[in-house]
């Protein structure tokens, strides 16, 4: 992938200004006409003037390709309210080309007119995104509720020249539509190492579609699903940078696990406390991870519910490539099977005492992931189809416009998560990491708890470089 993306050529460039000069003609035929007819009045005696706009035009054109976010930013707003001003100019159609226009009773009104739900606060809502977001509240008619207008969401999105639309329910009688105009996820950034000083209670992986950033908690067990080239590597080497700076410190201790060979975490090596890349060092990591994890809720008992990162007692993440390969597609069935319990047990006992499992994979079936249910946090990237949408978020999620499936392939990284707070799913993208970046980090932030897993043929222990005490070690 090319972060910074390919220069424009010429020929793409005087193509840009063609077809935005035809749009503008054909959708404001007025404005073009008056405009041609101004400057070809006026170009024999001011030319300077002409010579002005010109240079104008193009300053704007190279500071919109050179820096989208901060013109987007300054132009957001201005387009948020004409994008508001055109809604409200043609509300009256959109609500009858969608099907929200209703018919009154006979009795009360003509025959062939129409009540369509009252437009009540229409206005553009101010964030940090560089585009705009659009909020609409809404008078529904006598019979409809906002199942009616889920159903026309999508053909209402088209009408309005929206790229996303929400609904959600506005006090008792009233229904909120959400719009979001243009992309703020549309152009790649480079991810970033965590900050220290915000503690270890979430992490930032990118950006959310509102503009601020992704922050995604630390602590429960977490899922990231999606296709082959969707960005699941985006967002595990931005979880890692996230941690990077305890991991240094010795409160957060990594556990990559990688059956391509250790192909994406042999990267970041110097990172990882304890790497396995095949099954036999996965399973052996895993065990030795629940016999840590049993050793410290022993000696919590009684006096501790919650874990609290510390150096002598470190959080201990397991930050698993291809979860599918270790869980379904192992040809040990052995193996499989106490990789499958160790996983169980750290899900389902990890998060008070310190230990959480961070696991991406492509295929979201519950034969492939018999323990999907023990992950509590979900992250949905590109996906196949609606139906894996739905294992990942849930039914809801989806009604609720996370669309995964819809997602197109030039915007790895990006995806749905649903908030722990239970409201609606956010569009969000994770930073971009080049292998240059991950090996810059790596060396930076290593950390100094290196344990390495020795398996001697026919058996399966562990033999320790820098063995640490027990109550170090948990």
């Amino acid at each position: 992938m090319n972060f910074h993306g390919k220069p424009r050529t010429t020929g793409q460039e005087l193509r840009w200004w063609l077809r935005r000069g035809r749009r503008f003609a054909r959708r404001t035929p007025g404005c073009a006409l008056s405009l041609v007819s101004i400057v070809w009045l006026t170009a024999p005696r001011s030319l300077l003037w002409v010579g002005i706009w010109i240079g104008l035009l193009v300053t704007l054109r190279v500071w919109s390709v050179r820096a989208p976010l901060s013109f987007s930013r300054i132009t957001g707003p201005l387009l948020g309210r004409w994008h508001l001003f055109r809604i409200r100019w043609h509300w009256r159609a959109v609500s009858e080309g969608c099907g929200l226009a209703v018919l009154p009773p006979a009795s009360r009104r003509p025959e062939d007119s129409q009540r369509r739900p009252r437009l009540l606060i229409p206005r553009v809502v101010s964030s940090k995104a560089a585009w705009p977001h659009l909020e609409l509240v809404v008078r529904p008619q006598l019979g409809q509720t906002m199942q009616t207008f889920e159903q026309a969401a999508e053909a209402t999105r088209v009408a309005v020249g929206a790229s996303r639309l929400r609904v959600e329910p506005h006090g008792v009688q009233g229904v909120r539509l959400i719009l979001t105009v243009g992309d703020e996820l549309r152009t790649p950034f480079e991810a970033t190492v965590g900050d220290v000083a915000s503690g270890l209670s979430s992490v930032a992986l990118g950006r959310r579609e509102d503009g601020r950033p992704w922050l995604l908690a630390i602590g429960p067990q977490t899922l990231v699903a999606g296709c082959s080239g969707s960005g699941k590597g985006s967002v595990f080497w931005s979880f890692a940078f996230g941690l990077a700076p305890a991991v240094r410190e010795g409160r957060v201790r990594l556990h990559g696990i990688d059956l391509k060979g250790g192909m994406e975490i042999r990267m970041g090596d110097p990172l990882f406390t304890t790497t396995a890349t095949n099954a036999s060092e996965a399973v052996a990591s895993l065990e030795m991870l629940v016999g840590w994890m049993q050793e410290r809720t022993r000696a919590y008992a009684g006096r501790v519910r919650s874990h609290e990162a510390t150096v002598s007692e470190p959080l201990h993440v397991v930050m698993i490539d291809e979860l599918a390969a270790l869980t379904a597609y192992c040809p040990e069935r052995d193996l499989q099977r106490r990789a499958e319990a160790a996983i169980n047990l750290l899900c389902s006992q990890g998060r008070a005492p310190g230990f959480m499992v961070f696991a991406c994979l492509q295929d979201p079936r519950k034969e492939v992931i018999p323990s999907r249910g023990l992950f509590t946090q979900m992250v949905g990237l590109r996906l196949k189809d609606l139906s894996e949408t739905a294992m990942v978020l849930g039914e809801t999620a989806v009604e609720s416009g996370a669309w995964c499936h819809r997602i197109t392939r030039n915007v790895p990284g990006t995806g749905f998560v649903l908030p722990e707070d239970g409201t609606h799913p956010v569009r969000v993208r994770a930073g971009f990491a080049s292998d240059d970046l991950i090996r810059s980090v790596a060396r930076e932030y290593a950390t100094a708890s290196r344990v390495t897993l020795v398996l001697p043929e026919g058996e399966h222990h562990l033999s320790r470089s820098k063995r640490p005490r027990a109550s170090e070690a948990a």
